[in-house]
């Protein structure tokens, strides 16, 4: 009799403790013991990473913030160092198909590309120099005070996604590429400087298809070989940046960039290498007439039919600025100065189309066992 008392008291306590997790009733309803104390454990690390503000001017921000999250086309994800996810937003599941519950109070490294551990292992242990010289010298002021700080993060992980394959978007052996964007926190307590965990909100490169978005007037698509030679290119470049479509083809995307910006094409090159899909920072493109325009590329790795490659670049290109500048900065511009910008909806790459270049399969090689199936 008393092994039943003790049963119906520790049911009891555990459907009050359910009560008390900030989920929404119909979920505490169905949970078992185990998540229970999954979750609650997850909720009582957040509290100590982010401690509640009791001012009624937070608890405004954070009511309104319930209603920002519903407008993210991501979610939103807190990690402790370890990795253990404190907690996901429920529109998790719009983009993985694994629900908060299921998530929160696990580790990301189960969900995560293994490829991908390294760095975002790299992410929760690193502590900045320029930080901690920072707290080293806030710490020269009052040594019986603790500091905060925090670090921004970009970066682009692969998570496991369980969604079937006509609402998935793009994937990738069973993974989606996300960009998290956010910040580790970081504490010195006077000893030494720690870092608490990350908060970011992930977002998807491409909700679907990337060659099925429409297109704004202030962007331009094209298609390219994976060394970012053109091999396609649509005819908003002509209006965008004064270009004729037929004399970027067979181009560098490189070529077409302020040399002081190809480092930032560059690093997105890698990471779409390796991840199949990356977002460029944003780079000034060249203009035909002279100077550059401000730009941002979405990159994604897509199967090519009829033709001899498997697989090609599609990058989708919004521009941000007019042209800026008067200087002629390369030499894509004295030749350009000749070329008829044309009023085609495009133009195609013959020499791709008849036998891609050698350099196509070495990139090809390099990650094949990377890219999506046809």
């Amino acid at each position: 009799m008393s092994a039943r008392n003790r049963r119906d008291l520790e049911n009891k306590e555990l459907e009050s403790l359910a009560q008390c997790l900030p989920l929404a009733a119909a979920i505490t309803f169905q949970l078992d013991k185990a998540s229970i104390v999954r979750l609650t454990s997850a909720y009582l690390a957040l509290r100590n990473v982010f401690p509640p503000r009791n001012n009624c001017e937070q608890i405004e921000k954070m009511a309104m913030g319930s209603f920002l999250l519903q407008t993210l086309d991501g979610f939103v994800l807190i990690l402790d160092a370890s990795g253990k996810m404190m907690y996901v937003s429920e529109t998790a599941s719009v983009h993985l198909g694994l629900s908060q519950v299921e998530l929160i109070g696990s580790s990301i490294f189960d969900f995560l590309h293994r490829d991908d551990e390294p760095e975002l292992r790299y992410i929760l242990s690193n502590t900045d120099f320029n930080c901690a010289t920072q707290f080293a010298t806030n710490s020269n002021d009052n040594n019986n005070q603790s500091y905060n700080n925090e670090i921004e993060r970009m970066f682009f992980i692969r998570l496991k996604c369980v969604l079937p394959k006509r609402n998935a978007g793009i994937i990738y052996n069973g993974y989606k590429t996300i960009s998290c964007w956010g910040y580790s926190k970081i504490c010195h307590d006077g000893e030494r400087i720690i870092n608490m965990g990350l908060l970011a909100v992930g977002y998807m490169l491409t909700r679907s298809g990337i060659t099925e978005l429409k297109l704004s007037s202030s962007t331009f698509m094209f298609r390219a070989r994976l060394d970012l030679n053109i091999i396609f290119v649509d005819s908003r470049v002509t209006a965008l940046t004064g270009f004729g479509a037929s004399s970027l083809l067979d181009t560098s995307l490189y070529q077409m960039v302020l040399l002081e910006d190809a480092h930032t094409i560059e690093k997105a090159h890698k990471i779409l290498l390796h991840k199949n899909q990356s977002t460029t920072g944003y780079y000034r493109l060249l203009h035909r007439i002279r100077g550059y325009v401000w730009a941002q590329s979405q990159f994604c790795i897509v199967p090519m039919l009829r033709a001899t490659v498997t697989h090609c670049i599609v990058a989708v290109t919004e521009i941000f600025s007019k042209r800026e500048g008067d200087m002629t900065l390369a030499i894509i511009q004295l030749d350009a100065e000749k070329d008829d910008p044309g009023s085609t909806l495009g133009e195609y790459s013959n020499l791709f189309y008849k036998g891609a270049p050698s350099s196509a399969s070495l990139y090809l090689d390099y990650n094949a066992h990377m890219l999506p199936d046809k």
